[in-house]
């Protein structure tokens, strides 16, 4: 069993799970996460925010909602765990403060990630596709934020 604590953002379980945005570089990732049994994470309101895309692709015909449905049932099956805490949304708020982060959302998914790995020793790891979120971020990103430009595990052969 992996010590690595792995949390993915929306914008890769979305790239993940929706066949119109698979990336090569995201399959392997949360494949390799999952081979390897690494702890995975998210904030407790990560599912619905997964949910309200799925959906909001049903209303712009870009799913349908059978196959919405489908995907909705698999994003459940992955076996993360979702965490609150008080003391989880204290430090989101102290990240999003620190970071000048517009919103909680996103600190929220890194203080998840500090959280999860703190006091164990155990490297962490968000991953995240959101390119608006990085440049934000600039020099002052987190050393455990990756994005899919960050090396990535090469395809098992």
């Amino acid at each position: 069993m992996s010590e690595r604590v792995v949390c993915f953002d929306t914008s890769i379980l979305v790239k993940f799970l929706t066949p119109d945005e698979q990336e090569d570089a995201v399959t392997r990732l949360v494949d390799r996460a999952l081979q390897e049994g690494a702890r995975l994470v998210a904030p407790a309101w990560a599912w619905a925010e997964l949910g309200s895309v799925l959906l909001k692709k049903v209303r712009m015909g870009l799913l349908e909602i059978t196959e919405a449905t489908q995907l909705w049932t698999a994003c459940q099956d992955l076996p993360i765990e979702y965490v609150e805490s008080p003391s989880l949304r204290r430090r989101a708020w102290e990240i999003a403060r620190r970071l000048d982060l517009p919103t909680l959302y996103d600190a929220g998914f890194f203080a998840c990630t500090e959280l999860a790995a703190a006091g164990t020793g155990t490297p962490a790891e968000f991953w995240t596709a959101d390119t608006a979120l990085l440049r934000q971020l600039g020099n002052r990103k987190p050393a455990y934020v990756r994005s899919l430009r960050d090396d990535l595990p090469a395809p098992r052969s």
